[in-house]
């Protein structure tokens, strides 16, 4: 999984995590931690004095038991992996007759989801990545334009630069189009919701997207004439499509 202490861009200590605005104010404050609200993208962050060590992080996602073959997992994953199986479908086999690539992103130890999409019904192609688990796959993501689709689950809201790594992935996206998968519980815009979140619990947890955090990324990462679409399935399956330009 990529690690929350991803070196930062030089921004103000306080500025937005996604989009650097210096426009964010305190939203809420726990036992534990700060949290802020950016009033650009509208993303909530967590500010680096409470974010743990490389170490500690770790520790804690050694703690996490997911397996193959773990039913109540697959299920939980199948949210991301049909969704990108209807959108290969429709747009990546009908123009093609290669086998789809794809790189999960943050696989974690056991690669459940990469073995979930290799095998059937999907047979794609996976590689891996993951920094506490194999990191040395790390040439993966300097094979810009290669990829027909990324998985990241259970990663972006674990990241310090988020759109440093948005900006790497985008890339490694073949130029005809692509899509990447993201699952990632989205925040509401309530204190009162946040506040009982079970997902700000997690000590590693520290970036929550807002809808509107996807859409400012949809703007800001196509270049050269490509657009970005935004499709939002449930609660927390986001998909930012690479469109090839239109000329």
């Amino acid at each position: 999984m990529e690690s929350s202490l991803t070196a930062g861009r030089g921004m103000h200590a306080n500025a937005c995590r996604l989009c650097a605005s210096p426009s964010v104010t305190l939203f809420h404050t726990d036992k534990f931690r700060e949290y802020y609200r950016c009033h650009q993208c509208s993303l909530v962050f967590v500010p680096d004095r409470f974010i743990l060590s490389s170490a500690e992080e770790k520790a804690v996602y050694d703690l996490h038991e997911n397996i193959p073959g773990d039913t109540a997992y697959e299920k939980f994953l199948s949210r991301a992996a049909q969704p990108l199986a209807d959108y290969l479908s429709a747009n990546i086999d009908s123009r093609t007759l290669r086998q789809p690539q794809g790189l999960d992103f943050g696989c974690g130890p056991a690669q459940v989801l990469a073995q979930m999409l290799s095998a059937a019904p999907y047979n794609f192609s996976m590689d891996t990545f993951d920094l506490y688990y194999f990191p040395e796959t790390s040439h993966c993501l300097e094979r810009e334009e290669h990829y027909d689709f990324i998985t990241a689950t259970e990663v972006v809201e674990h990241l310090r630069d988020p759109l440093s790594v948005f900006r790497t992935l985008w890339r490694c996206i073949r130029p005809d189009g692509g899509a990447l998968v993201i699952m990632t519980k989205r925040v509401h815009g309530t204190i009162e919701r946040f506040r009982n979140w079970h997902y700000t619990r997690d000590p590693t947890h520290i970036t929550f997207f807002h809808t509107a955090s996807f859409q400012w990324l949809a703007d800001s990462l196509p270049s050269n004439g490509e657009t970005c679409e935004t499709r939002f399935v449930g609660a927390d399956v986001t998909l930012l499509i690479k469109n090839k330009p239109d000329f």
